[in-house]
């Protein structure tokens, strides 16, 4: 033999769930919760599943109202009036969209 330990699994034994892998919490410490959603690579607990696709919705949306705002700031764009109306509309759209995701982040969070 060589020396190294087998490990030994008693029938009684409960199998470890696995754990949220969330790097840490905000008091410093790690998710104690299991993971039961798979996203982007993670294993995660469903409230930080949750709150992970909020932020990506919120990053999203910002940059898409960006680019609206870009392209409203573009003079040639702005000599097409029925262009300019649906810009901003789709802005408008983004921005209601917007709330709604942080409304979302903070529900996840509690």
């Amino acid at each position: 033999m060589s020396g190294r330990k087998i490990p030994i699994q008693h029938p009684s034994a409960e199998p470890r769930l696995p754990r949220c892998e969330v790097d840490h919490t905000l008091g410093g410490g790690y998710c104690e919760e299991q993971g039961e959603v798979r996203l982007e690579g993670l294993l995660l607990c469903e409230r930080h599943a949750r709150l992970l696709e909020a932020q990506d919705r919120i990053d999203l949306l910002r940059g898409i109202i960006s680019c609206l705002k870009l392209c409203l700031s573009n003079l040639a764009v702005r000599r097409d009036t029925t262009l300019v109306h649906l810009l901003r509309a789709q802005r408008a759209g983004a921005a209601r969209e917007l709330e709604l995701a942080y409304q979302e982040l903070r529900q996840a969070a509690m």
